[in-house]
């Protein structure tokens, strides 16, 4: 009789061995087929000026080649709109513009950093109000020039030139023509 209940107390112990070993837990990774993860941050650069405050409205891919199309350009979900001083985002600062977004897999030929009106300069403790050069219509543009790969995440560092983008003339006002370059860096997401 002993026997059976260490027998009992065996084969129990195993099954619950068994019952344990065979409930682990199942990962799931998600991944981006026809999709590639997307993005975007600002920085500025160091400057003379006191302030350089932009208002950013949002960021832009133009994903056709003739810019003139009705859909070339797509708009990103941009979530840190609004004025950022562009001299307290420098170095290792930066502004997310747009947080991991998922966008088709395709060729992004340009970004697009579209600007409001609000846009003003700080100097010697006078704030200048920044009147937009003709010809940019509130936007500063960079060819990108590249195809996304499906299952990617793609990082777009767009650094703002404060000092080549505002000029002030003799008559006393300042003009922003905007300079900007892009970084692009891509990682493996699994």
């Amino acid at each position: 009789m002993k026997f059976l209940s260490h027998y009992n107390v065996a084969i129990y112990s195993l099954l619950f061995l068994f019952f344990l070993s065979s409930c682990s837990k199942e990962i799931e990774t998600e991944t981006f087929e026809n999709s590639s993860l997307v993005s975007v941050k600002l920085q500025g650069t160091q400057s003379v000026l006191n302030k350089a405050n932009i208002e950013v409205i949002d960021v832009q891919f133009r994903i056709l080649e003739d810019e003139t199309e009705p859909n070339a350009w797509v708009s990103l979900n941009t979530i840190n709109t609004g004025i950022h001083d562009l001299t307290d985002i420098t170095d290792d600062q930066v502004v997310t513009l747009v947080d991991f977004e998922e966008i088709p897999t395709g060729f992004i030929y340009s970004i697009k950093l579209v600007l409001g009106d609000q846009n003003s300069v700080l100097k010697n403790g006078i704030e200048y109000e920044l009147d937009m050069i003709d010809g940019y219509e509130n936007a500063s543009e960079n060819i990108v020039g590249k195809q996304l790969i499906a299952n990617k995440l793609y990082e777009f560092l767009i650094e703002f030139d404060v000092d080549r983008s505002v000029s002030f003339s003799s008559d006393g006002d300042a003009n922003l023509n905007p300079k900007i370059s892009t970084v692009l860096r891509r990682f493996e997401l699994f």
